[in-house]
């Protein structure tokens, strides 16, 4: 077993600890909707990246929202379903693609994969505190508000990592990013 396979069974069996086993399911996330669509990126953006979903006037997308916990039959109107999940998959050629993972609440809890599994495994306890109590980042996150939106669509999602971006011009910056859906034209012979 590799180094990292071991860490990444260390973490869903904290998860799986938390949330319990729901065999067909993924262990955070598990309630979710998958939808395809189009990506148009804003002009302004073209100015921060040569990535090519921002180049191009448009490209496909595959998107799922999703509630934040293991759980899969929670009720979205639950304060602990938040906070929600917009993962978003560029589809740029056959086989090639860029995803982006991110979440209704800005920041992480932690900074490494390692905070993240001493995390969960304070949270598997049922009293993180001490976790916390170290952890001045992650004790901010958990303290962070998470209100329940209207709806996924209406909802801002931020990427858990940072990103760094480099323009036509050899311009290099490192930034977090933010989406907002723009609401689409509705479709013919449907109502708005």
């Amino acid at each position: 077993m590799t180094r990292s396979s071991s860490s990444q069974t260390i973490l869903l069996a904290q998860l799986d600890a938390i949330f319990g086993l729901h065999p067909g399911f993924r262990p955070a996330h598990a309630k979710g909707a998958m939808l395809s669509g189009t990506f148009a990126p804003s002009p302004e953006a073209r100015s921060l990246t040569r990535a090519p979903h921002v180049t191009r006037e448009s490209t496909p997308v595959t998107v799922r929202f999703s509630d934040g916990t293991g759980l899969p039959l929670i009720p979205d109107n639950l304060p602990d379903a938040n906070p929600r999940g917009l993962a978003i998959r560029f589809h740029l050629a056959d086989r090639v693609h860029t995803d982006i993972v991110s979440h209704s609440t800005v920041g992480f809890p932690t900074r490494t994969g390692q905070e993240f599994r001493d995390f969960l495994r304070a949270a598997a306890t049922g009293d993180p505190s001490a976790f916390l109590a170290t952890h001045p980042a992650a004790l901010a996150f958990v303290q962070t508000p998470k209100p329940s939106p209207a709806s996924f669509a209406t909802e801002a999602y931020f990427g858990v990592t940072a990103f760094r971006f480099i323009n036509q011009q050899g311009w290099r910056g490192t930034a977090g990013i933010a989406f907002r859906l723009k609401r689409a034209a509705p479709h013919r012979g449907r109502p708005g």
